[in-house]
């Protein structure tokens, strides 16, 4: 999923794009798909590189993707004062995420969630995109599966070995 806020960070014109995770693999994708850092996680403080990278100040917007309590902290603390932590990442059904109240209120950080694009909005933007090359939509498919294979594209998904989107062929 990050694969694609990614290409339309880019498409939208971010100047530096932080990418964020605990795979060499797949922060060498997010590099191929415009990246302009990565940060491996499980070697770094991501938070404070974040930050080294940004001069102190913080991204105007973080995205997590993962729905974990963890993520969810550092995502909420990754930005900058007036800036925007987003939440695509779903989770277990009553899973919570903390953060320091006092530093969401004086930096008047915006946490917000979104479950997706309005196909009919934004469907047609995004085909736009990737009818001009701006979009790569087949770099976003690492793997692709017949149907009777799905359940092991699910538990390979549910460990972070699918380093894009598995595309399940149904035909």
């Amino acid at each position: 999923m990050w694969h694609s806020c990614l290409q339309i960070a880019r498409a939208f014109g971010a100047s530096e794009i932080i990418a964020v995770d605990v795979q060499d693999e797949k922060l060498q994708k997010a590099k191929f798909l415009g990246a302009t850092h990565c940060v491996n996680a499980s070697k770094v403080d991501a938070v404070k590189t974040i930050k080294d990278i940004t001069g102190g100040s913080g991204v105007d917007v973080a995205v997590e993707a993962l729905g974990r309590p963890q993520t969810f902290l550092q995502c909420v603390q990754s930005v900058r004062d007036g800036g925007k932590a987003v939440m695509i990442g779903l989770t277990l059904s009553g899973v919570k995420g903390e953060v320091d109240i006092n530093h969401l209120v004086r930096r008047q950080i915006k946490v917000i969630g979104s479950y997706g694009a309005r196909a009919r909005q934004d469907l047609p933007k995004l085909i736009k995109l990737a009818e001009s090359g701006i979009f790569n939509l087949s770099a976003a498919v690492s793997r692709t599966c017949k149907f009777e294979d799905a359940p092991q594209a699910y538990k390979d998904l549910d460990q972070g070995t699918i380093a894009g989107r598995a595309v399940v062929e149904i035909m």
